[in-house]
């Protein structure tokens, strides 16, 4: 049995090793020389390879600024929430995704609160027209 500690003899490396790949012409500099160590050469063209752009979706943008507006004109509110539920479903229809997605939820659920709180304070303030109507009538004003 041999003892895993003891040291073993290393067979000799070869006089010259030759590299296991020949050296590129793509990756060399223009005087011939490799390019140096930590440097990258340019792509071709220069362009780096990526994902194409993703589209915008046409209304998404506007879907988000009516949903702003409809913090401060209320007929703008429920307009977003339309619009944003109209583009939510032609999205998951086409199956695309849009680099504007963000923006249509955005305006949608800003739609949706803001209408429902203008649907709140229209309904109290008809309640509190009719309370006070009946009031004054009971009065005998």
């Amino acid at each position: 049995m041999t003892n895993p500690y003891e040291e073993q003899q290393q067979p000799q490396a070869q006089p010259n090793p030759q590299p296991p790949y020949p050296p590129s012409e793509q990756y060399q500099q223009p005087g011939g020389e490799p390019t140096p160590y930590g440097q990258t050469s340019p792509m071709p063209y220069g362009q780096p390879y990526t994902m194409p752009p993703q589209q915008e979706h046409p209304q998404g943008t506007m879907i988000l600024i009516f949903g702003i507006l409809g913090i401060f004109i209320t007929i703008f509110a429920p307009i977003a929430w339309y619009l944003g539920n109209k583009a939510k479903a032609e999205i998951q229809a086409s199956g695309m995704h849009y680099s504007n997605e963000q923006n249509i939820s955005i305006g949608r659920m800003l739609g949706k609160i803001f209408t429902i709180i203008a649907l709140v304070s229209i309904a109290l303030t008809i309640i509190i027209m009719i309370i006070v109507a009946v009031g004054v009538s009971q009065s005998g004003g």
